[in-house]
């Protein structure tokens, strides 16, 4: 397998954050991303996977708050895109 088709293939999670939560549609794909910093869990952010590339939605002190703010539930159970 060429380099090329494997960093297509692998996401780059965000550097010096743990990941707590991976959200997947109903298909099954990558969707939402659920971190903190690696040694703190004062603020948790919420990433959006397209295209490859994690993109930081928000932050926030509950992992609650933004999944009710981004409608994380309703987007994977309908795999809505946007």
């Amino acid at each position: 397998m060429s380099t090329e088709r494997k960093a297509a293939e692998s996401p780059k999670y965000p550097r010096g954050e743990r990941v707590w939560r991976r959200y997947l549609d109903a298909s099954g794909a990558l969707r939402f991303l659920l971190t903190s910093k690696e040694n703190s869990r004062e603020a948790y952010f919420l990433y959006e996977y397209a295209d490859g590339v994690f993109k930081r939605l928000g932050r926030a002190a509950s992992p609650k708050d933004l999944e009710e703010k981004y409608g994380v539930d309703a987007k994977i159970r309908k795999g809505d895109p946007g």
